[in-house]
């Protein structure tokens, strides 16, 4: 934000820079000056030059405050307070609810309304005329979100309030008892009608439950499906139980011995938890069936290590007999060995057919009990199924059964003789006597002070940024690139004495004066050009900047610095200097160009010793073209022999060509500017004129400046403010 304002204060405007000129001695042309944008400042110099717009804005507010504090008529005023008590609805179902935060603005907006204040008027007896403002004004508030409501009417008349007050309440609480009483009728009916409703969809769901249980019987439903849950969650069980046995006798793991299982246990097993069409639903397999079967398979276990230490024996009692007898003496008990070998063959062909007999029945019962799952599956998802629609029947029941008992205990309770009681409302303070309302005009004049501040500031910004008008000496540099010679401070001149801003012999103006001695050092100490220049045309771009005393003081002040100085009046239109010296019809500048007199007759004494004075001399209808002829270079190589200073007063740049002529025979131009005064635009097309005229040197001084300019340089020197000493 700080930003924005910055940038908006320093609106931007142009510069011109003097490029030097080139190695050819080019320069002196319009081309060799660069035009770039800069900021435009300086707004307190000009808030403090406008400071009466200032006073204006303030006066006129504080004027404004007071007429309409003097017009506007004593005014009476009557106070009351409303309370509302109780409920603000009723639980009869949300169509009835009213929203707190919205019912005292509706309560507020009703009494404001255009409908009670008529009715209250002409209840008291007023009758406004056709188009003609009420005569009152009411203001409601809530104050702290509480209860209350606070009323106070305000008229003229003072016989209005208190009666307009006691009305408006009375037809307030009659139009409340007026909406609640047709309210309640609207209420019983509403309500009549969503009783019947409630009632016959009620009915309608007892009619659905009621044929749901002519199939279905609720109990059984709920116990057979509490029985099937159990049965079908110990299937899974038995199933998984089978299944692990399946997958160990499968890796041939016995409990007992780490060879495959016998037989006689193998099928006792397969025996003892086989399934079968009748006993499908039979309890599972118990533990004292399991010992049974590892008693059989222990006994087939016995027949088989009993064979198979026979075998051994015999084995070793053969090689016995063949280490001491022989291998004739081992023959004979071959035939026992072969047959102990082939019972223990017989014994485990006998285990394993008995192995593989167990594994086929405990495939076969693993598939029957997988078979039957699903259908018990199915058959408790169709009980759940059942028993869930008779919970969502019961619901409905429910729901709609205490919504009806609802309705119809509040109609019930509805007094049809009385009003419905939404809310109550009561008079907290009575209408009280009028009373005169205070003024307060020590605030009013505040806020007119405060207002009449800020618009003349506005009004003075916005004539700021319109005004491209020099504010001070740092707007001609800020925007020009030529050399500031010097600045003059503003003295107080009357219009009936011009002269007196004319520098005297042992003029006390010490600050006047010294200005001009800094022009004067400025002059002849100036840098700008190797050669110091003696012929000088004071100009401006609009009259009336001071242009014509300028030139004359500093030309007295060389005078009387010891220098030879001749100053010219070139002003063929005003004869401006003319004037200032009072010389009257003498010959002068347009005469010697006229031919009718020699040079030497047009330069006249001036009254001060090295100072001469040429007038503008005789002036004629027919004096155009007089600048052009050849007399003009003649005249001015004349005024430079023997001088040190040729001054030549001219006319304003853009407002007489006859300056544009006398550039060339010049040696330096000064422009003369003053404060809120000179337009930079016209500035600006008077440099590129006199730039085009072939100008050598042009520079600035600025007449009448003011205080913030000179810095208090010129203050301790006799100089004051502007608004002390006038202006010159």
């Amino acid at each position: 934000m700080k930003r924005h304002w910055r940038q908006l204060a320093e609106i931007v405007t142009e510069k011109t820079i003097v490029l030097p000129p080139d190695p050819g001695g080019n320069g002196a042309h319009a081309n060799y000056r660069l035009t770039v944008m800069v900021p435009k400042r300086r707004y307190l110099s000009y808030l403090r030059e406008r400071w009466w717009v200032v006073m204006v804005c303030i006066a006129l507010s504080l004027a404004a405050a007071l007429a309409y504090e003097t017009v506007q008529p004593e005014k009476s005023s009557s106070f009351a307070e409303l309370y509302a008590s109780g409920e603000m609805q009723l639980n009869v179902g949300s169509f009835l609810n009213e929203e707190s935060l919205t019912y005292y603005g509706t309560q507020i907006e009703l009494l404001k309304s255009s409908r009670l204040q008529n009715a209250a008027l002409e209840k008291i007896g007023y009758t406004p005329k056709p188009g003609e403002p009420s005569p009152v004004k009411i203001d409601v508030v809530q104050p702290m979100k509480t209860s209350i409501l606070q009323l106070q009417v305000t008229s003229s008349d003072p016989t209005l309030p208190q009666s307009f007050l006691q009305a408006l309440i009375d037809e307030y609480l009659a139009y409340k008892r007026e909406t609640r009483r047709t309210t309640s009728d609207e209420i019983v009916q509403n309500l009549t009608d969503q009783v019947t409703e409630k009632e016959n969809q009620l009915r309608v769901e007892q009619e659905k439950f009621a044929e749901f249980k002519r199939t279905n019987n609720v109990d059984v439903l709920d116990q057979d499906g509490r029985s099937a849950g159990l049965y079908l969650a110990e299937l899974n069980m038995k199933l998984a139980q089978l299944k692990l046995d399946r997958e160990l006798m499968a890796k041939g793991l016995n409990l007992v011995t780490n060879r495959p299982p016998s037989a006689a246990a193998v099928t006792n097993s397969a025996q003892t938890n086989a399934p079968n069409e009748a006993a499908t639903d039979a309890p599972a397999t118990t533990n004292q069936d399991n010992i049974s079967n590892f008693e059989s398979q222990l006994s087939s276990d016995e027949q088989w290590k009993s064979a198979r230490l026979q075998l051994a024996e015999a084995q070793a009692e053969q090689e016995r007999v063949r280490s001491l007898h022989g291998d004739g003496a081992a023959r004979k008990l071959d035939d026992d060995v072969a047959r102990l070998q082939t019972r223990v063959n017989v014994i485990e062909q006998q285990n394993l057919a008995e192995h593989n007999a167990t594994l086929e029945g405990l495939d076969k019962r693993i598939a029957a009990m997988e078979a039957s799952i699903p259908l018990w599956q199915t058959k408790v998802m169709n009980m759940n199924e059942r028993l869930s629609q008779a919970e969502l029947l019961k619901n409905n029941i429910q729901r709609e059964s205490g919504y009806y008992e609802h309705l119809l205990s509040t109609l019930q309770n509805v007094d049809l003789g009385k009003n419905v009681q939404q809310e109550r409302l009561s008079i907290l303070q009575a209408p009280t006597p009028p009373q005169a309302v205070k003024r307060h005009l020590g605030l009013l004049i505040g806020l007119a002070l405060v207002a009449g501040l800020f618009l003349s500031l506005g009004l003075v910004f916005c004539w700021y940024l319109l005004d491209d008008r020099f504010v001070s000496v740092r707007d001609i540099k800020d925007q020009f690139g030529e050399t500031v010679l010097g600045l003059v401070p503003q003295i107080r001149v009357p219009r009936s004495k011009p002269q007196s801003a004319l520098i005297e012999p042992g003029d006390t103006r010490a600050g006047y004066v010294e200005s001009y001695r800094h022009l004067r050092s400025a002059l002849l100490l100036s840098s700008q050009a190797e050669v110091r220049p003696q012929t000088l045309l004071f100009t401006g771009a609009a009259p009336a900047e001071g242009k014509t005393t300028v030139s004359l003081n500093l030309a007295r002040l060389l005078a009387r610095s010891g220098l030879r100085v001749v100053v010219v009046d070139g002003d063929a239109h005003t004869g401006g200097l003319t004037r200032l010296l009072n010389a009257g019809n003498q010959l002068g500048v347009l005469d010697f160009l006229r031919g009718e007199a020699d040079a030497q007759a047009i330069i006249h004494p001036s009254g001060i010793e090295g100072l001469l004075f040429v007038p503008i001399g005789t002036r004629t209808e027919h004096a155009e073209g007089l600048f052009l002829r050849p007399q003009l270079a003649d005249l001015m190589n004349v005024l430079r022999e023997n001088r040190d200073f040729v001054i030549v007063d001219g006319a304003p740049i853009l407002g007489s060509d006859d300056s544009a002529l006398l550039v060339p025979h010049t040696d330096a131009v000064v422009l003369v500017t003053r404060p809120f005064y000179t337009h930079s635009r016209l500035v600006r097309q008077a440099l590129d004129m006199l730039y085009q005229r072939q100008a050598k040197s042009v520079s600035f001084i600025h007449n009448r400046a003011r205080a913030d300019d000179l810095s208090g340089h010129y203050a301790m020197n006799g100089v004051a403010s502007p608004a002390k000493n006038g202006k010159a």
